[in-house]
Formats: C-alpha cells, structure tokens, sequence
C-alpha cells in the first residue's frame, strides 16, 4: 500500500532559507509471521524502529526534496524510487536515488544547509522479526529489540538502549553507536566512537577510535590505533592491542576468571586487587604496589630493557583473577 503526500514551503519561508520545500509520503504494510526477516537499505536520512503487539510490519517513508524552484524540488523528488522486494522469508525495502537528474547543481547543498533529498525511514514491527538495517549518511536509532539485528552504518550515528538477542552484529564506520545493554553479538567500528553500557557476551573489533564499555561480563576484543576504558570485567576478558595509546581496565570482580591480553605498542593500566599475574615486556616497563606483592619471578635487576622481561606472582592472597599480558613496546601498569 502507497500513499503519497505533497508538502510545498513558500520560498520566503525563513526555515528553509529561501529554498522550496517538497515531500512526499508512503506507507507500505506486511503481514508478517515470526520467521520473516526485514531488510532496510537506506541512504541520505535517518530510520527509526518501534516494536509494536501487531501481527504485521509498517514502514513510514518520508521523502523531503529542497531546491531553489518548485520545479526543481519536484525534479530532486522524484529521483528517489523504494525498491519493495518479498521473496519467501525476506522482506527487503531499498533506498534509490538517480544522481543523474541532479546534473551540475551538485548533491549537497553547498552552503551547507541541508541535503537537497532526505529519506527518513520510521519502522513498527513485532519483536519477532529479524532486523537488517544498512545506512548510509544518516542515523539509526532502535530504542529496543529483541530478535537478531545487524545494522551495518556509514557515516552516521547509531543509537540503542537495549540489545537483547545474543546473536546481534552492529558495524559502524566514520560515526558514533551509544548502546546502553546488549546481551552478545559482534560490534565492528572503524573510524568511530563507541560507548556501551552494559555488555554480556561481546567480540569487539575496534580500529581508528574511541571506545569506553561501562560493565562486561566476556570481552573478546581486537582493538587497533583506539584508546579503550574498560570500567568492568565480570567473567573473562581475551584482547588484543595495536598502537593502543591508553587502554585501562577500571575493576575485575570476585567472578572476574582470566583476563589475557597480547600487545603492542600501547600502554596498559591494570587494577591492583587480590589477583594473579604474569606479565612479559619488551621494550617497556612494568609497574606495581610497593605493598603486599609477592613474586614467583622476575627478572634481574640488570636485564636489559629490550630483552623480554617476565613477572610472575600475586597480590595479596592471590584469590581473585589470572592476569596474563605479554606486551612489546609499551608500559604495563597495575593500579592501586
């Protein structure tokens, strides 16, 4: 089902600085069973998606095109087609735009502005149903959901407060993902900032940004060129680290088990508890309490500093996690 809907701006309209306003509107419905997977494919604006009790998917589109003159907006409109697909399981919406009929007036607004086309996506669906969402230049944002998502972002933003499914994959390059829980899957970012609050099961590939996980309870991480703060580790933690310029684990609980990491050229703060460790360096030094450190080995005092240089012992009882770094070219620290 479509249903198109023309809005005209004036061209003296002030929000829209002299530019001429053009929208249009469709809705397309499906009845859906548990087993159908949803696909959006958009470009140049934002989706949104609600989870509702009905037995069927909605997708508002809405489609804004500004330009100098009516009939340019109207020519900017219409370059935008949504190709609707059904095939078996798989319900596939996909954003396209012909450049073509832009010519020489260029695909942004050269002042700055706005884009000439937005397409705005807002999605109601069971909980259910599988998500896949690819997006480019525009932000994501999924408050809640419970099935299988993947959302694969370029340069825009993702949002979310609760990731429940284990079986998530959230890639986002040249942008931003705040997540507040999400129960497992793989996050992937290049180029971007990533902030999760809560994580339980996580395999993290990280590359060329910021990155800060509040509370986790595994973490399998790869992490290259990005500084990381890890505030809480529950049960394991296996990482990797590349030209890491700070990378800081805040606590390991009690249930905490064993935290590995192999790196280099980067710089590690540990925290100091009642834990186990054996910690290798080259070309770096290790650092820890004065107090109550007791070692099974270390190295001579006359070991050179490029020579691998190994510390094994405990704090305190030795009771709480088994701390494993092997690190070339950088410091490791254990924090009080």
């Amino acid at each position: 089902m479509i249903l198109p809907h023309f809005l005209s701006a004036g061209p003296n309209d002030p929000e829209q600085g002299g530019l001429i306003e053009k929208r249009r509107n469709i809705i397309k419905v499906f009845d859906v069973k548990k087993s159908d997977l949803l696909i959006v494919d958009n470009q140049f604006g934002q989706v949104k998606v609600n989870l509702w009790d009905k037995g069927e998917i909605k997708v508002e589109i809405v489609i804004t095109a500004n330009a100098p003159s009516d009939s340019r907006a109207s020519q900017y409109l219409s370059a935008v087609n949504i190709e609707e697909k059904r095939i078996k399981d798989e319900i596939a919406l996909t954003t396209h735009i012909d450049r073509g009929q832009f010519a020489n007036n260029g695909w942004n607004n050269r002042k700055g502005e706005k884009n000439f086309v937005q397409i705005n996506y807002t999605v109601y669906m069971p909980k259910e149903n599988a998500l896949v969402v690819r997006n480019e230049f525009g932000d994501t944002e999924i408050p809640f959901f419970h099935a299988p998502l993947t959302v694969d972002s370029r340069h825009g933003n993702f949002v979310a407060n609760f990731l429940e499914n284990a079986d998530n994959v959230i890639d986002v390059k040249y942008g931003s993902a705040k997540i507040g829980t999400m129960d497992g899957g793989k996050l992937e970012f290049e180029y971007s900032k990533l902030s999760l609050d809560h994580g339980k099961k996580i395999l993290l590939i990280n590359k060329s940004g910021d990155l800060r996980i509040g509370d986790v309870i595994n973490l399998d991480a790869n992490i290259d060129y990005s500084g990381a703060n890890i505030g809480t580790i529950r049960g394991t933690g296996k990482i990797k680290l590349n030209y890491s310029g700070s990378f800081k684990i805040d606590e390991l609980t009690n249930s905490a088990q064993n935290v590995d990491i192999q790196a280099a050229y980067s710089s590690i703060v540990l925290p100091a508890e009642a834990n186990q460790f054996n910690v290798t360096v080259s070309y770096g030094n290790f650092t820890y309490p004065t107090n109550n450190v007791n070692f099974s080995m270390q190295p001579a005092k006359d070991n050179k500093s490029y020579k691998p240089r190994q510390y094994q012992g405990k704090i305190g009882a030795g009771s709480g996690t088994k701390i494993t770094v092997n690190s070339r070219y950088g410091d490791v620290r254990l924090k009080d």
